[in-house]
């Protein structure tokens, strides 16, 4: 309990300095970024990736961006993690660095940079020949945060119409997650349907009677 403490406390110390040079990097104080979250929330969890005999059938966490401010990964020395910058065609491996940590800026540093700064793309693949752990600290918001760019540079619009809590970014993501899954589900059921009826059409009707 005690490690877990001091650990909680180190990353929230080091996440603050990121966010801090962030800020600076936009051209605003240092504390900005941490002033927006108004009451930071961390929360620590802990993957367990089991080994699998056939790693090409199975993910070990979809693709997704966090929708914190910001992310610190540790991985063991295993590997799985994957980010794309190409909407998924193309997946390039975050080799493990002894020591080091995985930063992911999140949909609402995202959204606070107005772009400047991109949220991570990114899933978890498995493989077979050994599990893996990582420990994923997230730096999150207060449910009542504004979400908006706080800085917006000459010639850009804002990447948001209007401010919105973070509260309700989080369930417009989610029902956003929630719909693009139905649709894929539908999308697969078809397909299989297609399969179907295409071998149906290749059979000779005796066969398909008999």
């Amino acid at each position: 309990m005690k490690v877990t403490r001091e650990y909680s406390e180190k990353l929230m110390g080091l996440a603050c300095k990121l966010l801090g040079v962030l800020s600076e990097a936009m051209g605003l104080e240092t504390e900005a970024l941490t002033k927006a979250c108004v009451d930071m929330d961390q929360k620590v969890v802990v993957n367990f990736y089991p080994k699998c005999p056939q790693p090409d059938l199975t993910l070990g966490l979809k693709r997704h961006t966090d929708p914190g401010t910001i992310t610190l990964l540790l991985q063991d020395q295993v590997g799985g993690l994957q980010a794309t910058r190409d909407g998924g065609n193309t997946w390039i491996t975050v080799q493990p660095v002894d020591g080091a940590f995985v930063v992911n800026l999140g949909d609402h540093g995202h959204y606070l940079s107005n772009g400047r700064f991109k949220n991570a793309d990114h899933q978890a693949v498995v493989n077979s020949d050994c599990s893996r752990l990582s420990i994923a600290t997230f730096q999150n918001p207060a449910p009542e945060a504004i979400v908006y760019p706080l800085a917006v540079r000459e010639g850009e619009k804002p990447i948001l119409e209007q401010p919105m809590t973070f509260a309700e970014m989080y369930r417009k993501k989610m029902s956003k997650d929630l719909e693009l899954a139905r649709l894929k589900k539908l999308a697969k059921e078809q397909q299989l349907q297609d399969v179907d009826k295409a071998k149906l059409e290749s059979k000779p009707i005796e066969q398909i009677f008999a």
